[in-house]
């Protein structure tokens, strides 16, 4: 596992990256309440992909449960962290 690594990495950069290019472009007027709907509808999706490898892969039902749960958890924090954080610029006046 460790020889693969660095593509954790690489993926959760990717999944940071996309979180918060979706939030700027159409969440970061609702704040904190907004990112932890983003969270959630992401999640939602996350799950569905989880279904799609729970049918072709060997992989027990409880780890699609837990992985399902644990994933939505996470989720809400990130949305609410970024929600949190996230400060869109000010509109320019000319």
């Amino acid at each position: 596992m460790m020889s693969l690594f660095h593509w954790i990495i690489i993926g959760q950069a990717l999944i940071v990256f996309a979180f918060v290019m979706i939030y700027a472009s159409g969440f970061a007027a609702g704040g904190v309440i907004a990112g932890i709907r983003l969270g959630v509808l992401l999640e939602i999706a996350a799950i569905g992909m989880r279904m799609g490898f729970y049918a072709v892969q060997p992989i027990p039902g409880n780890l699609l449960f837990y992985g399902s749960l644990s994933g939505a958890i996470e989720m809400i924090i990130v949305g609410a962290i970024v929600g949190g954080i996230y400060k869109p610029a000010a509109a320019r006046t000319s």
